[in-house]
């Protein structure tokens, strides 16, 4: 099984720098029955060629791109999805730290329930609160779960940042294509667990969130689930299979 570890980043090397750490930590000089390929995807030039500096000469499956200016959620996802080779995609922000055990336990959980890649896993945010937690926030979606899905589109296009990993979430789970492994731990260096962690990058995701919410909200009044349909509010087309 191939897994792609894939990490969009904007103005956060520190943050990036400790993710990638942890996550090298993990796979360097062990023996797994899977692969990890590490997907970088950048918003600043500068960026981008500051880490394919860095990592060119080590030869590990480490690939920098450079994102585009209109960057939204729901299609930076379905990109990577329909062109990668993997079996499956593991979907992160910069912010997020794995222990040493995270990647192997994810993918037992991940193989056992879903042999045939046909399913999504959650990953645990374990320092983030319960009444806070949305599932699905982190986690592999498999490649032939993704199949389902018009142009791989597996977050709803209704949405710019937020609301589209809960949407995932609950069609997933309505059709049994869920699991949360709670054992698959992270901790999310979010601004809620430290005030002090608030940055500009997380400024401005925000202020797509009194949109995105009042989108949600709409979609939940006409009883739209990506997946169960394919209507959308926030599009001049619907997107049809």
């Amino acid at each position: 099984m191939i897994i792609d570890l894939v990490i969009p980043s904007k103005k956060r090397k520190q943050k990036l720098d400790m993710c990638l750490n942890s996550i090298l930590a993990s796979i360097i000089d062990r023996n797994y029955d899977f692969s990890i390929n590490i997907h970088l995807y950048f918003s600043i030039e500068e960026e981008c060629t500051h880490y394919k500096t860095i990592f060119a000469p080590t030869h590990l499956p480490i690939y920098c791109y450079l994102m585009t200016e209109d960057y939204r959620v729901p299609n930076f996802w379905s990109n990577h999805l329909k062109l990668m080779k993997a079996d499956a995609l593991c979907y992160l922000n910069d912010d997020i730290e794995f222990f040493p055990d995270t990647l192997i336990t994810a993918y037992k959980i991940f193989i056992e329930k879903f042999p045939d890649y046909d399913g999504v896993i959650g990953l645990n945010q374990v320092n983030i609160i319960s009444s806070c937690k949305v599932e699905a926030a982190f986690g592999i979606v498999g490649k032939k779960y993704a199949e389902r899905f018009p142009d791989y589109q597996v977050f709803c296009p209704d949405y710019n940042r937020f609301y589209g990993d809960f949407e995932l979430w609950q069609y997933a789970k309505s059709i049994h294509k869920f699991e949360f492994a709670s054992p698959a731990q992270i901790k999310h260096h979010h601004p809620c667990t430290n005030s002090k962690l608030a940055d500009s990058t997380h400024e401005e995701v925000r202020t797509w969130l009194s949109k995105d919410r009042e989108i949600f909200h709409k979609r939940k009044e006409r009883g739209l689930l990506w997946g169960k349909s394919w209507e959308l509010i926030n599009h001049n087309t619907n997107i049809t299979v």
